[in-house]
């Protein structure tokens, strides 16, 4: 027979989630839960936790975070200034990020070109190997465009204040099959620091610039080859330190 326990639950934070103590709001309502969880298996082994065990309310399952999480190989940090609860990799202080902290300035294009930035997105971008990103920057190329009207380029003001940006760069998921070229080119302050072409097969490379002193950072994607095919490219969790 399912144990049973009746209290007060109101206003259960995600800091007692974490750290598996009762939390108590000062108004609230009596809620019925069940102890009916007998065994909590990952990749075939055991956890279930020695205390705080799970219970069930309303047709779903409740378990610790914490103890999922660690039991996942991750950590579980909880931000009491934002409420925000991270697990796995945190944002450093000295990380600054496309859309959050910084935004174009300038975009020009040939014809019909797009480019898009996100940061924290709902909707996450996949890369030709099937990895997924919240933050991005992608561009892409449209098709029936000749080569010298498929390009753009966007720029964004850094005012000197980063030293670095830390990225993967390569096809996105969508257009992995893509039979033209893509070629990047990132500039500093109207100085060329990156080229790469990019063509389907080839896996994400990592990117990785030195930026210090720099006012202005531009990036530039063209099409090369096969009039009617489209490509994207993607900057997969561009980071910059400053």
């Amino acid at each position: 027979m399912k144990e049973k326990f009746k209290g007060l639950v109101i206003g259960l934070t995600v800091g007692s989630l974490i750290t598996g103590a009762t939390a108590f709001a000062a108004s609230g309502k009596m809620i019925e839960v069940f102890y009916g969880v007998n065994d909590i298996k990952i990749d075939k082994v055991s956890k279930m936790p020695a205390e705080d065990k799970p219970f069930l309310y309303n047709g779903t399952t409740y378990v610790p975070l914490a103890f999922v999480a660690k039991a996942l190989g991750q950590q579980v940090k909880w931000d009491g200034s934002t409420k925000t609860v991270h697990i796995g990799e945190t944002e450093g202080k000295n990380e600054l990020y496309f859309e959050r902290d910084i935004k174009h300035m300038n975009v020009q294009s040939g014809y019909k070109p797009t480019s898009h930035y996100e940061y924290n997105a709902n909707n996450s971008l996949s890369d030709n190997i099937g990895n997924e990103y919240s933050n991005y920057l992608k561009i892409k190329m449209n098709g029936y465009v000749s080569d010298e009207d498929s390009w753009e380029y966007i720029e964004f003001p850094l005012n000197g204040k980063v030293k670095t940006l830390k990225s993967k760069i390569g096809l996105t998921d969508e257009f992995k099959d893509t039979q033209a070229t893509l070629v990047v080119t990132i500039s500093a302050d109207d100085k060329v620091i990156y080229t790469e072409k990019f063509k389907a097969g080839e896996f994400p490379k990592d990117l990785e610039l030195d930026l210090k002193n720099v006012l202005k950072l531009q990036v530039k994607v063209q099409k090369q080859g096969e009039f009617k095919t489209e490509g994207e490219i993607g900057l997969f969790n561009p980071v910059f330190t400053k």
